[in-house]
């Protein structure tokens, strides 16, 4: 979907855009199970065929940390959060044909506690279903290994 930066930008800080919600458990994403991401792609191909900026959130219920993954039809790869920032990448009234990322916030991912990828330039394939899934076990993952190891050395430093 062809969207004006100016009217991206407008839509997302007014929060025009169709939000879901989907919960999945550890497991899930642990055996990757693509339901959560089957059902996401529904909900974003839809919103897209009815030129709507779309955001699907997907939590960890039972995870040892909150950890969220959001998969969006943006112009650029920044979280909606950041919208404003596209300015700093396109004029106004420039045209950017929307793409899917998905975006990953955890406070034990990395040092700004936020990953994101391009997961699509238009509609998501099955393979990038399964990339998509790939990605959000691995940073679920490395998050896990990095909360364990914050746990040791705080048992070490009493």
């Amino acid at each position: 979907m062809k969207i004006k930066i100016a009217d991206f930008i407008e839509n997302v800080q007014e929060e025009k855009f169709n939000q879901t919600t989907l919960e999945i458990s550890k497991d899930d994403l642990l055996q990757e199970d693509l339901w959560a991401l089957n059902k996401a792609k529904e909900q974003m191909e839809k919103d897209l065929a009815d030129n709507k900026l779309s955001q699907v959130t997907i939590h960890v219920v039972d995870a040892e940390f909150p950890i969220d993954y959001y998969l969006e039809s943006g112009v650029i790869n920044l979280p909606f959060a950041d919208a404003k920032k596209v300015t700093h990448f396109f004029d106004d009234d420039a045209e950017a044909e929307t793409k899917f990322y998905l975006s990953t916030s955890c406070e034990y991912l990395n040092a700004s506690k936020f990953h994101i990828d391009l997961i699509s330039e238009n509609s998501l394939k099955d393979d990038e279903i399964k990339q998509t899934m790939d990605i959000m076990k691995k940073n679920y993952e490395t998050s896990l290994e990095n909360f364990s190891n914050k746990e040791e050395v705080e048992k070490e430093d009493k």
